[in-house]
């Protein structure tokens, strides 16, 4: 029963494809908009009901401060490296360097538990 949805924004399609392997596709919904994806306009537009979000390193700071702006209301995840501006601790959880899969399932599976009733 995957009612718990994640989407993720990446900048390789890989990362995506290496956290669907990791987690749950029984419990999770997992859906990814890779780099080429990500514009203001898809942004603005994006209207998917998600429940958690996680985002990758290295997308531009104008667009993460867009996303977790239009998030704010959700868990988001941030892959390492997305910079100091990113960790104020609203709803927002950094994972350390090096990255971990454990450490992201981890913390998804903590969130989604916290989150049912």
């Amino acid at each position: 029963m995957n009612n718990y949805s994640i989407h993720i924004f990446s900048i390789k399609k890989e990362i995506c494809s290496l956290i669907k392997k990791t987690l749950d596709s029984d419990r999770y919904q997992i859906s990814c908009t890779h780099v080429d994806e990500i514009t203001e306009s898809f942004i603005d537009n994006f209207d998917r009901k998600i429940d958690c979000l996680v985002l990758d390193k290295g997308i531009d700071d104008k667009l993460l401060a867009k996303i977790k702006e239009k998030f704010s209301k959700i868990p988001i995840i941030c892959l390492p490296s997305l910079g100091s501006e990113f960790e104020e601790g609203n709803g927002i959880k950094n994972m350390s360097e090096p990255f971990k899969l454990s450490e992201l399932k981890k913390a998804i599976d903590d969130i989604s538990s916290g989150e049912k009733k």
